[in-house]
């Protein structure tokens, strides 16, 4: 059940419900918290690779096109396993739109379904087409086509992940409006971390490029994560005191205390690293389109924190979430213990 525990059963907290105990057993664990992180991953590391491809950066985009769809295949993958029954989720995308107008996870699907459809498209046109033209259309004019609609399919997933916790009527830890901006910068966070990775075993000038554009990525992604955990804390809705409860779990925890720290520390090593290339009107400055060996090994560990601390940004917020929900699965918005579980799931979970 994730790294908090909650209150076992009998616990005189929360909607003690005949038909609906879910506050007697976890909803979410590993598996989902690693599915909303490939989410992320996937949905802003297209974002980025398109706009790598808008540029001209054919090895970055040709190797980006395949980590996308490896990731976009990780998060169906679990949210799969999280399900219980894999035929469901396979055909997940069809209940989806029949849904579509009433269900936030149908939503959700849709958005996560047409990223991996369009990371699949841009992943074949990279590795298999390098003629002219295809059907009589540009092979180039085509990629640039399909990362758009990619990178729109990207930032929607990313966000709307956070949007589906933020705005799912039920569970007031999360009612908040900075989550998805906290999941937006934690996407992009994550997204810059594993394009330093890629940049970082491709050769030439683009490499070089590359490099730099993903250390500076790195360097505003983990500002924009420590602004939104700080707007995130700051605005939690104490409406009552289960929120209060899972507020003192999250700020208390180890797993918590590491994240922050993870990401102080990628936010001083990387930004410590760029100075160089702003500070162009220094004579003592040597312009450069690389950095140095030493530098370039130092980065790429600081990716690998990257990563480590924006798994952990999402895994923190859904688990402690868990544990108000589980408290008190339905206040303040529910006012009987007959209403339906307000998740917007339609029957999969097995």
């Amino acid at each position: 059940m994730g790294l908090f525990t909650t209150s076992a059963p009998g616990t005189p907290f929360g909607v003690q419900a005949p038909l609906l105990e879910i506050n007697q057993y976890p909803l979410w664990g590993t598996y989902v918290a690693l599915a909303l992180y490939f989410t992320e991953l996937a949905g802003m590391l297209m974002a980025i690779i398109a706009v790598f491809q808008l540029k001209g950066y054919s090895s970055m985009s040709r190797k980006g096109s395949v980590a996308v769809f490896a990731s976009a295949i990780l998060a169906l993958l679990f949210f799969d396993m999280d399900l219980g029954r894999p035929t469901a989720g396979f055909y997940s995308p069809f209940s989806a739109i029949l849904n579509f107008l009433h269900s936030w996870m149908a939503r959700g699907i849709i958005f996560v379904g047409g990223l991996l459809l369009f990371s699949f498209v841009f992943m074949v046109l990279n590795l298999f087409f390098t003629n002219d033209k295809v059907l009589g259309i540009r092979v180039n004019t085509l990629k640039n086509t399909v990362a758009i609609l990619g990178l729109l399919s990207g930032i929607f997933s990313t966000v709307y992940s956070g949007f589906e916790l933020a705005a799912t009527t039920g569970v007031p830890f999360w009612n908040n409006g900075a989550l998805p901006l906290l999941y937006l910068g934690d996407g992009i966070f994550v997204g810059a971390a594993v394009s330093y990775i890629l940049a970082f075993f491709t050769k030439g000038e683009e490499g070089g490029r590359a490099r730099i554009i993903t250390t500076k990525l790195l360097a505003f992604s983990s500002i924009s994560v420590l602004a939104s955990w700080f707007l995130f804390l700051a605005t939690v809705n104490f409406i009552n005191v289960f929120d209060e409860v899972a507020y003192n779990l999250l700020i208390t925890s180890s797993s918590f205390a590491f994240d922050i720290g993870l990401t102080f520390v990628t936010l001083g090593v990387s930004g410590i690293l760029t100075v160089p290339y702003y500070v162009r009107f220094s004579s003592s400055v040597k312009t450069t389109n690389d950095l140095s060996n030493k530098v370039k090994y130092l980065m790429l560990a600081i990716a690998l924190i990257a990563l480590v601390a924006g798994y952990l940004t999402r895994a923190d917020v859904l688990f402690v979430g868990q544990a108000a929900y589980q408290l008190a699965p339905m206040t303040p918005f529910q006012l009987t213990s007959t209403q339906p579980v307000p998740i917007g799931a339609f029957g999969w979970r097995g």
